[in-house]
């Protein structure tokens, strides 16, 4: 009987010592520091959940009804060029920079050999305070550093996004609300899969690029970090519910998509990245992806077919 009793009482520590050994490894996975999931090309770092700049996902499901194309259309007549708005025939920007590519992050992959538009090429200024310019041109060029912090910064009603708690610029912000709320009008159901993104979400997501996509694709289709203007507060990403709420070039096909192209400039946005324009900007074509910068120099910029490359008088060489 003794041996009984003490074999019950052997079963009884050892499933104590289970139960608490697994306790612990539970709460250690849930005390840890920001975990990064990879999901395709979204990407989540802790609470902070982005979806891929530059990428171009397939959807599933029905084709797109196509209503032309998808070329450019052709620049209007001269006589039609909408004038600079005052003021802004010359822009300039005022920031404090650093000179060379001191923002590089000394643990991200090498940049390669392409130093062209369309690869990491050397960087001319790098932007470390946000200094409030409208403006700020942020590309493959001119770049922020990994502490830059945009101010005026603002948490998003969860209405607009496919995530909780993104942010954006304040004049952005009530931009984008006037635009939504003209889409919704229309009948077309808007969010925002994209806003500001941090330095380390944004070397995330190159990183998971460059690995299943190789560094050629990468570079025209997701930023290096540093070198992504979604740093700045002043860029999103939308997609639709005829979309399925994920990002593809065919967006430009569909009714809301063309809509926003149509019209995003009247409510102070431009496309960032035009069809046609990889040269200038760095990028493929992204119809999902705008910009905010005042309704003026959106209209201006709009209707003459630049990009911010071209209307600031910053093309990169050729």
């Amino acid at each position: 009987m003794r041996k009984v009793y003490m074999t019950i009482l052997i079963l009884i520590l050892v499933l104590s010592m289970v139960l608490l050994v697994a306790g612990c490894g539970a709460r250690h996975g849930s005390e840890q520091g920001d975990d990064v999931t990879v999901s395709g090309d979204n990407v989540q770092v802790g609470d902070e959940q982005q979806s891929g700049e530059g990428d171009d996902p397939l959807i599933e499901g029905e084709e797109p009804p196509v209503s032309g194309d998808g070329e450019d259309e052709p620049l209007p007549p001269e006589d039609e060029m909408v004038e600079p708005p005052a003021g802004t025939d010359t822009p300039t920007v005022q920031t404090t920079v650093w000179p060379g590519d001191l923002n590089d992050d000394p643990d991200a992959p090498s940049k390669g050999d392409d130093r062209s538009a369309k690869g990491i090429p050397d960087v001319i200024e790098t932007r470390v305070a946000d200094d409030g310019d409208l403006l700020v041109l942020v590309n493959k060029y001119y770049t922020v550093s990994m502490d830059y912090e945009p101010t005026d910064m603002v948490t998003i009603d969860n209405k607009y996004g496919t995530y909780t708690d993104m942010e954006m610029k304040a004049d952005a912000y009530e931009a984008y609300k006037k635009l939504y709320d003209a889409a919704k009008a229309e009948g077309f159901d808007l969010k925002l899969c994209s806003t500001m993104r941090s330095y380390n979400t944004q070397k995330t997501l190159y990183n998971n690029s460059l690995a299943n996509r190789g560094r050629e694709t990468t570079n025209v289709r997701s930023a290096y970090p540093g070198r992504s203007e979604h740093h700045t507060g002043l860029a999103l990403d939308v997609t639709s519910a005829n979309m399925g709420w994920g990002l593809s070039q065919e967006f430009i096909n569909y009714p809301d998509g063309q809509w926003i192209n149509d019209h995003c400039h009247e409510y102070g946005f431009i496309v960032r990245y035009p069809k046609g324009k990889t040269d200038i900007t760095g990028y493929a074509y992204e119809p999902w992806h705008l910009r905010y910068v005042g309704i003026d120099v959106a209209t201006y910029i709009m209707a003459n077919d630049l990009t911010l490359e071209e209307y600031l008088g910053k093309v990169p060489p050729q």
